[in-house]
């Protein structure tokens, strides 16, 4: 009797590791993350860290990282919250001519919800062949 309760605990075991991994951050995303994070950085004279949670490290689950929320059975990123990110007035590097390239939201797939106002973005730059 005590066999089929173990064997069924193993198959328990082995499902919720299952799920878990299906949860991780998905590597194509993690990298657009990455990015994304990037071109902010590089089009603003902010000089505090921006998105500190945000790094470079593969045990950095992307999917806890601020401002992201995740779908939760796949991992994929279905919310990216980027309001005000900058936390100040008048920092944008060329405030009349920031544009976002739409090449930068490529790898979200699932993306449902996505905010970035008041963050000086003028417009969408359009992607070569696209």
């Amino acid at each position: 009797m005590e066999w089929p309760l173990v064997k069924s605990l193993l198959w328990v075991l082995a499902l919720v590791a299952h799920i878990h991994e299906l949860r991780a951050c998905i590597e194509e995303e993690r990298m657009g993350l990455l990015e994304l994070k990037a071109y902010l950085t590089s089009n603003t004279n902010y000089t505090k860290p921006l998105l500190p949670s945000w790094v470079d490290d593969l045990k950095s689950e992307c999917c806890n990282w601020e401002r992201i929320k995740c779908n939760d059975t796949i991992g994929y990123v279905i919310k990216l919250w980027l309001s005000n990110i900058n936390h100040e007035t008048h920092v944008y590097a060329d405030n009349e001519n920031w544009f976002l390239s739409k090449s930068l939201l490529q790898p979200f797939k699932e993306l449902r919800i996505l905010d970035l106002s008041h963050n000086g973005i003028r417009g969408w730059q359009e992607n070569k062949g696209m």
